[in-house]
C-alpha cells in the first residue's frame, strides 16, 4: 500500500492531467465546432472562387504569404495530397496574402501546384481566419465545419494531419 504521501503525489499528477486536458479542449474546442467562414476570392488565374462551392467535398485550405520560408514546403506538399485524395473528395484552396498577384502566381508555378491560388492582397479573409503566422492550414468538412487548424506540418505532425484528413475524407 502507498502512503499518504504518495497518494497526495498522485493526485496532483492527475489534478495536472485533468488541468492540461481541460485547457486543451478549451483551446481547440471553438476551432473545431465552428463553421468556417465563407468567403469570395479571385484567383491568380482571374477567376472567382467561394468557399461555400466547396460544400460536400473536404477541404483544404492554405494561408501563405511568397516572404514565408516554410510555405513553398506546404504549397509542395498539398499538391502531392491533391493529387493522391482529389479523386476521395479533398479540395486544395490556398491564400496568398500578398499584395503583388504576381509573386504569388511566380512561386505557386515555381512549386508546381495546379489548385486555386487566391488573392487577399486586403488581407480582409486572412483576418477572419486570424491567420497571424504562416502558413497556416485549415481542413474543412463536407458540412463546411473547420475540424482541424495547423501551422506548418513538421513531419513529426504529418502522420497525424494525414489521419486527420482520411478520417474527414471518410466520413
Amino acid at each position: 500500500m502507498g502512503s499518504t504521501q504518495d497518494l497526495a503525489v498522485d493526485d496532483r499528477r492527475v489534478g495536472r492531467i485533468v488541468l492540461a486536458i481541460t485547457i486543451l479542449i478549451t483551446l481547440v474546442a471553438p476551432v473545431m465546432a465552428s463553421t468556417a467562414p465563407d468567403f469570395a476570392l479571385r484567383s491568380v488565374a482571374g477567376t472567382n472562387h467561394r468557399l461555400s462551392e466547396h460544400r460536400g467535398e473536404v477541404v483544404a485550405l492554405i494561408f501563405w504569404a511568397s516572404w514565408c520560408g516554410e510555405c513553398r514546403r506546404e504549397l509542395e506538399r498539398f499538391e502531392k495530397l491533391r493529387v493522391t485524395y482529389a479523386p476521395a473528395g479533398l479540395v486544395v484552396l490556398s491564400v496568398s496574402l500578398d499584395e503583388e498577384p504576381a509573386r504569388a502566381a511566380t512561386i505557386a508555378q515555381a512549386a508546381g501546384i495546379d489548385y486555386p491560388v487566391l488573392l487577399d492582397a486586403g488581407k480582409k479573409v486572412s483576418r477572419t481566419y486570424e491567420a497571424d503566422s504562416l502558413p497556416l492550414i485549415f481542413l474543412i468538412d463536407r458540412n463546411g465545419v473547420i475540424r482541424a487548424r495547423h501551422d506548418a506540418l513538421e513531419e513529426r505532425e504529418e502522420r497525424g494531419f494525414l489521419v486527420q484528413l482520411r478520417d474527414l475524407i471518410d466520413e
